[in-house]
């Protein structure tokens, strides 16, 4: 049965078109809202990042690739790469800066921090404290090393942008998560050990390791934020537009939505799957308090009003559910 306000569907037949990511709801605010989220700084991401840096640490010094590859499976580098690249495209350029500052502290600060503290305590208390192969393969990379580590961060990036436009449905199911916990062992490949060899080398007197690492740690930085992501994710088609397209159908659904009586918009949804940079579909529920009627004609409307505002086709549904509330809580 159709929901009151159901507006007869106009796109049946319609097959997704145009370069872009068709056919999934909210895809465009899902991928900002975790490019946000990337960009912010946590307490859980640094209490990660002390915990990763340690590993690789031990690790290094241990010369065991077995200790190495366990710390990059704690460390939390997805997110401000996703930042970085999401924020650039989406041109959000407080969410680029925010994932890349993230990012570089908790390398260069925290990561290289941790490994100069553990290597001065180790090299006071315990014999056979000293430069490792582990340690010289970020240290002294050859020409062979610095091209196939670039390739490895560039890989690893286009990785993490292939987990959201080759199965774009994913992105928000425990799959996806499953995909990104993957990914981001991958791009800690690139990341983590340069990190804690800088703070090594520092410590042990080996400057020119401590200043390879860090090259080799920008090289890895650029590749895996710049090239390898932003390059898939602009091939797939992800622009501002369509962001901007869904934040333009929601603003305007939202306004036709305040001459609800009793509209409540705590609770409220607007749920938008574009199908083409003209086409969308649109669901919406809308929360209200008791009394008063709901115009039939509410979908006709929203589907008119954002048509007029965006210029984009819209099959609209509306499920409108009544509350009864008490504010019971001393405003």
């Amino acid at each position: 049965m159709n929901s009151p306000g159901e507006v007869e569907p106009i796109l049946r037949g319609t097959v997704p078109r145009g370069a872009g990511v068709w056919g999934v709801r909210n895809y465009h605010t899902i991928l900002e809202q975790r490019a946000i989220a990337g960009s912010v700084m946590t307490g859980g991401y640094l209490a990660m990042v002390v915990a990763s840096a340690a590993m690789a640490t031990a690790g290094l010094l241990l010369n065991s690739a077995a200790v190495v590859i366990g710390s990059m499976c704690v460390a939390p580098f997805m997110a401000p790469s996703r930042a970085v690249c999401i924020g650039g495209l989406y041109r959000n350029w407080r969410v680029f800066s925010g994932g890349l500052v993230k990012q570089l502290v908790g390398l260069l600060v925290i990561g290289t921090g941790v490994a100069i503290v553990m290597t001065t305590l180790l090299q006071q208390s315990v014999d056979g404290i000293g430069i490792t192969q582990e340690i010289l393969l970020r240290a002294m990379p050859t020409p062979r090393d610095v091209v196939l580590s670039a390739i490895i961060a560039v890989a690893a990036g286009a990785a993490a942008s292939l987990a959201l436009v080759a199965h774009p449905e994913l992105v928000e199911t425990p799959w996806g998560q499953v995909i990104d916990a993957i990914i981001g062992v991958e791009i800690a490949i690139s990341l983590v050990p340069p990190a804690a060899v800088i703070g090594i080398g520092f410590v042990l007197g080996t400057p020119e390791h401590s200043l390879n690492a860090f090259l080799l740690l920008l090289l890895n930085v650029v590749g895996l934020d710049l090239v390898g992501s932003v390059t898939i994710l602009a091939i797939r088609g992800i622009r501002r537009r369509h962001l901007e397209l869904e934040k333009q159908i929601r603003e305007t659904t939202a306004v036709t939505l305040d001459v609800v009586p009793g509209f409540i918009s705590v609770g409220s949804t607007v749920d938008i799957t574009l199908l083409s940079e003209r086409e969308a579909k649109l669901g919406v529920i809308c929360r209200r308090r008791f009394g008063g009627e709901v115009p039939e004609t509410l979908a006709t409307t929203i589907a008119e009003d954002v048509e007029r505002e965006t210029g984009c086709r819209c099959d609209v549904s509306v499920e409108v559910i009544p509350l009864l509330t008490h504010a019971g809580i001393p405003r």
